[in-house]
């Protein structure tokens, strides 16, 4: 009996998830905020003034190089956090406060996500991804009204992902497209574990034709195969306020950094 028990609580929590996600949230923000924006200058020189920076300094060159890895490094936490969204929504007891506090952060995070992001406050190119965690619950719910079978319900739940998808693409949330097809894909297989793991990894993988970066995302589902269904222990409100805090920080360090 015992030895079960510690086979049980073997392995992460979700937790411990969350901190594998929260790190390479730290590793992409700080790529894209400090090396892309700051050393690099992304979005104020021209590509072909960027490639001849390379070019001429190996230090640019290498810095290129590194920023690219740490980008491609943060889509794997895009498995972990959509994974914890659909098993916080199978778990929870009150669905309408789930929502209200992930759309709170969507809100809060938008403007440290514009200083780290593209260095100012205010931005309308494109929407922080928690946009799309919200948009993503919101699939879900409709997912579990009509769970039947039924020619109708499968129906209804086409439409409803085509929606969600286009209203993703529609406000530019950041991976929103992928968040959505991936939220989906593991709410489909959510009772064969092994199966969720293997059929979200393709997909993430599949993800890398809207953005070439996702080719790195399948190995957060490395993470996510050593779940152990236990919740573990955490502060709730360091979990929800971990990411715009984060921007934030990076966002204001980088705006410091003279180069």
């Amino acid at each position: 009996m015992e030895r079960a028990r510690n086979r049980s609580i073997a392995g992460l929590s979700g937790s411990g998830l969350r901190i594998w996600g929260m790190l390479f949230l730290i590793i992409g923000i700080v790529g894209r905020s400090i090396l892309q924006k700051r050393f690099l200058g992304v979005g104020e020189v021209s590509s072909e003034q960027l490639l001849e920076a390379m070019q001429s300094s190996q230090y640019t060159m290498i810095f290129a190089t590194l920023a690219l890895l740490l980008q491609a490094v943060e889509t794997c936490a895009v498995p972990i956090f959509t994974f914890l969204l659909v098993k916080g929504f199978q778990h929870t007891s009150d669905i309408k406060m789930y929502f209200l506090r992930v759309a709170g952060v969507a809100v809060l995070s938008e403007i440290p996500y514009n200083l780290a992001m593209e260095g100012n406050l205010w931005d309308t190119s494109s929407r922080n991804p928690v946009f799309g965690m919200a948009l993503g619950l919101i699939l879900l719910y409709f997912y579990n009204r009509y769970k039947g079978k039924s020619v109708q319900n499968m129906l209804i739940k086409v439409v409803i992902t085509a929606a969600a998808i286009l209203w993703a693409s529609i406000l530019e949330i950041e991976f929103g497209v992928c968040l959505i097809i991936i939220i989906a894909v593991l709410w489909i297989f959510r009772e064969k574990n092994m199966v969720q793991n293997f059929a979200g990894a393709i997909t993430t993988a599949l993800c890398s034709a809207i953005s070439p970066f996702f080719l790195a995302s399948p190995m957060g589902f490395l993470v996510v195969h050593f779940y152990n269904e236990e919740r573990g222990e955490g502060n709730r409100l360091v979990s929800y306020l971990f990411y715009p805090v984060i921007l934030l920080v990076v966002g204001l360090a980088a705006q410091l950094i003279v180069w």
